[in-house]
């Protein structure tokens, strides 16, 4: 918490820590990945699509196809 400047600042930089970190560990490009989910985010907004499709592991194998 001493570099986020509060709580939920420092929720938001673990969970980002922790998507990259696991990209990372699923041979995934980080900056890849960030940049593909934040243009495909607005699709997922109404709900009519499950938003876990744009978790790392999730989409590392639809790359594949």
């Amino acid at each position: 918490f001493l570099f986020c400047g509060n709580h939920e600042a420092a929720v938001r930089a673990a969970i980002v820590y922790s998507l990259i970190g696991t990209c990372k560990a699923l041979d995934v490009d980080p900056k890849e990945w960030m940049e593909d989910i934040l243009n495909r985010m607005p699709e997922y907004e109404t709900g009519k699509k499950d938003i876990s499709e744009l978790l790392p592991y999730n989409w590392k194998s639809s790359k594949k196809n």
